[in-house]
């Protein structure tokens, strides 16, 4: 909380600012945060749909910012290196990596050899880890689809989202095995409950298919 505290103070009077590969609960209460000081935040993972991120915080009257994460293929596992390094994926014949510059620079002094990553690499993953507030259908739902929690709760409350084969209702909670149906976005499996997190929120594992 106190690192996130910081970022937000760094950005106060319109500097962009950028943290350090984020776990999903911290994305989540940054994004929180930021909201209440009228701040925009960008986030930046390498993989699609990664866990690990790195926040861009940055002004309304700034239109974009870029994206400062890089993917590398390396033939052995690298060392942990903190918030310089994000999600690792290994390979049959190595691992895949989502480096800060400062990871990059740690690596290669280190005498890792960072190659560009094997053609197709980096298709997307249908599963995904994720913080959510609660396991109510319009939290999962709106989290799982990367759309907002009352744009979710309207296509609920319209008839378009179906739960164990019935028409689901914003309340409704879901359970590992379920799956919900979203017109217009596809389906989602919930996989596993991985637990509870320090501020009560739910970390969970899903499948989504569009």
């Amino acid at each position: 909380m106190e690192d996130l505290m910081a970022y937000l103070k760094r950005a106060r009077g319109g500097r962009v600012v950028q943290t350090g590969f984020l776990p999903p609960e911290a994305q989540a209460e940054l994004l929180d945060l930021a909201g209440r000081e009228g701040l925009n935040v960008a986030f930046f993972g390498g993989f699609p749909l990664a866990e690990r991120k790195v926040a861009v915080l940055y002004p309304p009257e700034v239109p974009s910012v870029h994206d400062p994460v890089q993917v590398f293929f390396l033939e052995k596992e690298p060392p942990d290196l903190g918030e310089a390094m994000g999600d690792v994926e290994p390979l049959e014949e190595g691992f895949l990596v989502a480096l800060l510059p400062k990871g990059k620079k740690a690596l290669e002094e280190a005498g890792f050899t960072l190659l560009p990553p094997p053609e197709g690499a980096l298709r997307p993953s249908r599963v995904r880890t994720l913080v959510v507030p609660s396991l109510r259908v319009d939290a999962v739902g709106a989290k799982g689809f990367g759309v907002s929690r009352s744009y979710f709760a309207q296509g609920v409350k319209a008839g378009k989202v179906r739960l164990r084969g019935k028409v689901a209702s914003p309340k409704d909670e879901m359970a590992p095995g379920d799956v919900l149906l979203a017109e217009g976005l596809g389906s989602l499996r919930l996989l596993a409950v991985l637990g509870e997190t320090r501020r009560g929120n739910y970390k969970i594992k899903v499948e989504v298919e569009r």
